[in-house]
């Protein structure tokens, strides 16, 4: 919190000392062009450069100090979002991804996004009526209006801004939901008559609404500022035409209209900060709202002898239920077609779907919830727009950097370094398979009782693949390592196999295989 307010003081000290540039420099030009012999320069350019000095000095201290703040912001606000929703499943997959990263970067940047350039307009604003009024400048009136212009545009986009972005969030939820559901329904695409349609383009996921939307914000803006602009120059044609009958004036008088006509520069920025306030606020409350189920917690189970399954099947579920013992440490490998319940499988042993039959670990059946320490990988691993660092450690559990280098190398994931450096979403792009190679690198180092991980070899060239399946081959001498996939590299040893078939009628089968490979 105190880089913030650090950060906040040099802002508020780097536009002071704009201001006073601007001011100072503006009355020195004037009294230059009148100025009688033995008139004293030095004073006025000396501290003309001293506050141009300090101006380019706080602002880069601002711009470091904000941006630490910022990644501390986000790492906590993160951990708070993380520990708010830990044993709990969110009902809406549209918010599995990169929506809920986006909300948590949004309120953590509120400092450096929109508090600091307000506070710092109001501060200007109140400044320059006071040297000016305390001066007796001509033109205070002027500013006074420009002034209240700046305040009530400003709070129209602020209130018209939180409208828009509620109804941007509802678009842009509709729009990952409907999405989300016409590409679950790809396999089935060929006997849909609307793709065979030429007419058929309106049928499908569009973003134009929420395009539009995205616009009229922006040209919301848009025209705030031009308005601003506009008035700040009627403003400075109408104090020069005031004091243009005014006789014997003085090089001071010149100060507001080159306020005026400064305006839109030190003042016009700060009325875009009104999005970001805006996506602030909804952020703020969908972060709230997070529509989630709890989940019971059933404690640890480190398996000793065995994991055996019986008649087990995640509830809800078009497959047979499947029975069989997988050993305490080994790769067991699930097979099977795409659609033949692979997924699920893996989501119901960790107890993050309900299920049917028994999960029984040494002797103990364990009930419908999740089981400590048992983490499961998805297909599509979420990376979090941020320092590799905090993707390798998003539960700051203080792991040491040696480990996270250790690792790193042994995917070939070395490119990523150094671990201060930014991936995802403002950063370095990854690509599907470094993807999934640093959401595997982030299990090992969260040292798993039971690792379950969903299509680890998919998108990655055959190099990659013997590199995933070395670390698994490791990692399973101590651990059950459960791995649903399609392809078995041949560098991968499994100690146990489950085939699961689709039989012709549609429903499955499992057959297990204690395999000796």
């Amino acid at each position: 919190m105190m880089s913030a307010y650090l950060a906040l003081l040099l802002a508020l000290l780097h536009a002071l000392a704009g201001l006073g540039i601007l001011i100072i420099s503006t009355w020195f030009i004037a009294a230059s062009a009148i100025a009688p012999l033995g008139f004293n320069y030095v004073i006025p350019a000396v501290v003309i450069r001293g506050l141009a000095l300090l101006r380019i000095a706080s602002g880069y201290a601002t711009k470091w100090l904000g941006h630490d703040d910022l990644l501390t912001r986000t790492a906590t606000q993160r951990l708070r979002l993380f520990d708010s929703l830990k044993n709990r499943r969110i009902e809406q997959k549209a918010w599995l991804t990169e929506a809920l990263a986006r909300h948590a970067q949004t309120v953590a940047s509120a400092w450096i996004a929109w508090i600091t350039p307000m506070c710092s307009a109001i501060v200007l604003n109140i400044v320059a009526i006071a040297v000016v009024t305390s001066l007796a400048m001509p033109g205070i009136g002027y500013l006074c209006v420009l002034v209240a212009t700046w305040l009530l545009l400003a709070i129209w986009l602020c209130v018209r801004g939180v409208k828009s972005a509620i109804k941007q969030a509802h678009q842009e939820l509709s729009f990952r939901s409907v999405t989300d559901d016409f590409f679950r329904t790809s396999p089935i695409w060929h006997l849909m008559p609307a793709f065979n349609d030429k007419h058929s383009a309106d049928r499908l996921p569009s973003a134009s609404a929420l395009w539009r939307t995205s616009q009229q914000r922006d040209q919301r803006m848009q025209i705030g500022a031009w308005l601003f602009q506009g008035v700040a120059l009627a403003l400075v044609i109408g104090v020069i035409a005031s004091q243009a009958t005014m006789p014997m004036q003085t090089p001071i008088a010149i100060v507001v209209p080159m306020l005026l006509l400064a305006a839109p520069d030190w003042l016009g920025s700060s009325l875009f900060a009104s999005r970001a306030y805006a996506d602030d606020r909804v952020s703020h409350q969908a972060l709230k709202n997070i529509n989630s189920q709890p989940q019971p917690l059933l404690g640890r189970y480190r398996p000793s002898s065995y994991l055996a399954l019986k008649s087990f099947k995640a509830s809800g579920r078009n497959v047979i239920a499947i029975d069989t013992q997988l050993p305490a440490t080994g790769v067991v490998l699930v097979k099977g077609s795409s659609g033949s319940g692979k997924s699920s499988l893996l989501r119901a042993i960790a107890g993050q779907l309900p299920s049917e039959g028994t999960r029984e670990v040494d002797g103990v059946c364990l009930l419908d919830g999740l089981v400590e320490d048992w983490l499961y990988i998805e297909q599509d691993p979420v990376v979090l727009a941020g320092p590799v660092k905090h993707n390798l450690d998003p539960a700051n559990a203080g792991i040491k950097e040696e480990a996270m280098l250790a690792v790193l190398r042994q995917l070939d994931l070395e490119a990523l370094l150094p671990l201060a450096s930014w991936v995802g979403t403002g950063g370095r792009p990854l690509s599907g398979g470094e993807s999934k190679r640093l959401a595997l690198a982030r299990a090992l180092l969260a040292e798993p009782d039971v690792l379950l991980i969903d299509e680890p070899f998919e998108g990655l060239d055959d190099a990659n693949q013997q590199r995933v399946a070395s670390a698994l081959n490791l990692l399973a001498e101590s651990r059950l390592v459960i791995v649903a996939s399609h392809l078995e590299p041949i560098g991968l040893r499994p100690s146990h196999c489950v085939q699961i078939d689709t039989l012709t009628d549609g429903s499955s089968a499992t057959k297990n295989h204690s395999a000796s490979y």
